[in-house]
């Protein structure tokens, strides 16, 4: 039946308004990811101010800082962070923690100058005022280049801290930041602060920060290289990260494909030092496939409708490709780089983990995951959960642990696919890496820019560090 011509305008007017208000809300979710983020000063540089316990079982002392300032060589003074901060010994005793993240101007200091405020020991009979000096400086030189990102790490001795039982001389030095080798390293992208954290297993502390462009998300490590691989989501960019250096040697521009976010890396063969990057395109609903030798864009796959996580197999030489929007799992032979196969799963996978001769696809909307037979293309199993999973990894001796964002929970299950426990984890946990030689999960929180420590195998949260805002993934530099 034809409409009249006044209709049929008004018709197409109203589609394309409801298109527009469409668009801009999905576009506007997006966006919301990255909460709250802040445009620094392109010339700037950022510190990274962290401090930790040197004592195990320490008094309960605590202070405040009311300001904190860099002094240059030539005796001017700059200030890095107005209090106040509070500090507690009992606190640092369980893990470090980040007493402010400061946009400075680039140059070279010879130290750090902590205001004081305030001091207190808890005493039997209560909390007791302690006197305090105003100020204490902290001999460190810094050397602070435009737009670079550098972490001080403070430690306080609270055993040696109060004098005479009333006088507050805190015992604070600057640590050395000497890295363990690259292989106990853990990098976590922070989507808000556009700079990846380096956190030191051996120490479980933040050592390093290595600033990439706008908004970094996905990451993919080529171990062969020692390369790390940022996807740039805002920058529309590729940051290569030298992890023997930590720092940016290369980056590689993404001509097309909008809201570029996750990112896997499929080596030519399991020896070789170069292979091909899938990134997964959440706004125009395809991958672009780049090649790490030639630094090229060199195909664009078209998967299905708002693809929200992506898994390599590379036994298999297959990508997959979890689509939020259509309810399916888009495969995508990676020697010819064509979608071989569309599985149907449940609602709005947003999910992928790997398991022996299976897939496991968290499925967000149903709060299920699919089990996946690759060789048959089907579902063959449903394992039902209690939260919504978002993200997760299979490891220590085959178990799952399911990351669910939007539930602050973890979820651990059997080598058996059976579940066992959920636990309460960090503001929206969204990513996660497993290191089975020191029992030890990590789990990034987006929500309030930290990363968790678990113990998987007794099941329970250890103690949580501070990174950068909206710290989206997290990779292991395991060989």
């Amino acid at each position: 039946m034809s409409r009249h011509p006044s209709n049929r305008d008004a018709w197409i007017k109203i589609s394309g308004f409801v298109l527009l208000i469409s668009l801009f809300l999905l576009t506007s979710c997006e966006v919301m990811l990255v909460e709250g983020k802040r445009q620094y000063p392109a010339g700037s540089a950022r510190l990274l101010l962290y401090m930790h316990s040197t004592s195990s079982n320490p008094p309960d002392v605590d202070f405040t800082i009311s300001d904190i300032t860099l002094e240059t060589v030539d005796g001017r003074t700059v200030r890095a962070a107005a209090g106040p901060i509070e500090v507690n010994a009992l606190t640092l005793a369980v893990g470090q923690i980040l007493l402010k993240e400061a946009m400075v101007e680039p140059g070279t200091y010879r130290g750090i100058r902590i205001g004081l405020s305030r001091a207190s020991l808890k005493r039997a009979e209560g909390r007791a005022s302690l006197a305090v000096e105003r100020d204490i400086f902290i001999k460190e030189k810094i050397s602070l280049g435009p737009r670079e990102s550098q972490v001080v790490s403070l430690a306080w001795d609270p055993d040696v801290s109060v004098e005479k039982g009333y006088r507050f001389a805190p015992a604070i030095a600057a640590e050395a930041q000497t890295p363990s080798s690259r292989s106990l390293l853990v990098f976590v992208s922070n989507s808000g602060s556009d700079y990846v954290s380096v956190i030191d297993r051996s120490l479980e502390r933040v050592i390093g920060a290595i600033t990439v462009d706008e908004t970094p998300e996905g990451m993919a490590f080529n171990a062969t290289q020692d390369l790390l691989y940022v996807v740039n989501s805002g920058a529309r960019s590729i940051s290569v990260i030298d992890t023997a250096q930590l720092s940016v040697i290369e980056t590689i521009p993404l001509m097309v494909g909008l809201k570029p976010t996750d990112v896997v890396f499929m080596p030519d063969s399991p020896t070789s030092i170069d292979g091909k990057l899938y990134i997964i395109n959440r706004m125009s609903n395809d991958v672009t496939v780049v090649s790490t030798s030639s630094k090229r864009v060199i195909k664009t796959v078209p998967v299905g409708t708002l693809p929200s996580a992506i898994a390599a197999d590379t036994s298999r030489r297959e990508v997959y490709v979890a689509n939020e929007r259509s309810n399916n799992l888009t495969v995508i032979r990676t020697s010819d780089d064509t979608v071989s196969s569309q599985i149907p799963v449940d609602k709005r996978p947003m999910g992928i983990i790997l398991g022996k001769d299976k897939l496991y696809v968290l499925n967000e909307g149903s709060y299920n995951i699919s089990v996946v037979s690759p060789s048959l293309r089907r579902v063959t199993s449903t394992i039902a959960l209690t939260d919504p999973p978002a993200r997760g990894i299979r490891a220590f001796d085959g178990r799952l642990y399911i990351a669910n964002a939007t539930a602050d929970s973890i979820t651990f299950i059997s080598s058996l696919d059976v579940m066992t426990r959920t636990i309460k984890a960090g503001g929206g946990p969204i990513a996660m890496a497993g290191d089975e030689k020191r029992n030890r999960l990590y789990v990034a929180n987006y929500s309030d820019g930290t990363v968790s420590l678990a113990e998987p195998i007794g099941e329970k949260m250890i103690t949580k560090l501070y990174v950068g805002k909206n710290p989206y993934s997290i990779v292991l530099s395991d060989r």
